[in-house]
C-alpha cells in the first residue's frame, strides 16, 4: 500500500479510516448524550465514518390501547419526531452520512439486526441507570442484553448527571 505524507510529515495511508457506527435513541433525555458522543466520534476519529441513528418501538406497547393518555398512533407519531429531530442534531455536530432507522419490535433484537445488517463497528447505546440490581437479575436490560449479544464492541453512554464517588 502506499503512504502520502501530510504537510506535517506524518505518513498517512491512502485508504481513508472508515467506520460504521449504530446510535440507538429512546424518547428519554439520554438519547441526545448518546448522538451527541455518537457524533465526536465520527468526527474526531474516523474521516469517512457513517452515522445509523435507531430508535425502536417496543411491541408490546401496539397491545395497549393509551399509555400515559396518549394513544399508540400519537407515541408512535412522537417516537418518530424525536429520531428526526437526533438525526438533523447529529447532521449539524458532524459531516458524517447519517441514516435514521425507526423499526417497532423488542429493542435489543431490531438493535442487533441493524447492527449485523450495516456491518456495524460500534453500538453506542445509553445506560439504563433506574432499575436496581435485583431487577436487573430478573429482567435484564436493553443495554445489557446488546452488550451480550452484539458482535461488534459497544460502548454505554451514561448521564452526564453522575453519582457522587465514594470516598
Amino acid at each position: 500500500m502506499e503512504n502520502a505524507t501530510e504537510q506535517s510529515g506524518a505518513p498517512r495511508t491512502t485508504e481513508q479510516e472508515s467506520a460504521v457506527i449504530v446510535a440507538a435513541v429512546d424518547t428519554s433525555p439520554g438519547g441526545s448524550r448518546v448522538v451527541e458522543i455518537a457524533a465526536r466520534l465520527a468526527r474526531r476519529n474516523y474521516e469517512n465514518a457513517v452515522l445509523h441513528i435507531v430508535h425502536v418501538f417496543k411491541k408490546s406497547w401496539l397491545d395497549q390501547h393509551r399509555i400515559d393518555g396518549l394513544t399508540v398512533d400519537q407515541m408512535m407519531d412522537e417516537a418518530r419526531r424525536y429520531l428526526d429531530h437526533y438525526v438533523r442534531m447529529a447532521r449539524r455536530q458532524c459531516s458524517a452520512e447519517v441514516h435514521a432507522h425507526f423499526a417497532v419490535g423488542e429493542p435489543v433484537d431490531e438493535i442487533l439486526r441493524l447492527a449485523d445488517g450495516v456491518s456495524a463497528d460500534l453500538v453506542l447505546i445509553g445506560a439504563q441507570d433506574s432499575p436496581g440490581a435485583i431487577e436487573r437479575l430478573l429482567v435484564g436490560t436493553v443495554t445489557a442484553n446488546v452488550m451480550q449479544r452484539a458482535h461488534c464492541s459497544v460502548m454505554v453512554v451514561r448521564s452526564k448527571e453522575r453519582a457522587p464517588r465514594r470516598e
